[in-house]
């Protein structure tokens, strides 16, 4: 597994949604060929971004009043 930051939004058809400046481990041959597209660059030594469903934004509450 390589540890990329995203330059920019894209998607991906294995790795999924990515936003910029997010960093995530993926397989190394993905890295490689996102790398090589210029869509992340490979970094080290950061956190990485915990993938969780964003639920919360799809979900509006009406107001009463």
């Amino acid at each position: 597994m390589t540890k990329i930051r995203a330059l920019r939004q894209f998607s991906h058809y294995h790795a999924g949604n990515f936003d910029q400046f997010e960093v995530r481990e993926v397989k190394d041959e993905w890295a490689e060929a996102l790398v090589g597209m210029e869509l992340a660059k490979v970094v080290e030594g950061e956190l990485v971004t915990p993938i969780t469903p964003n639920t919360t934004a799809s979900k509006s509450k009406k107001k009463e009043g």
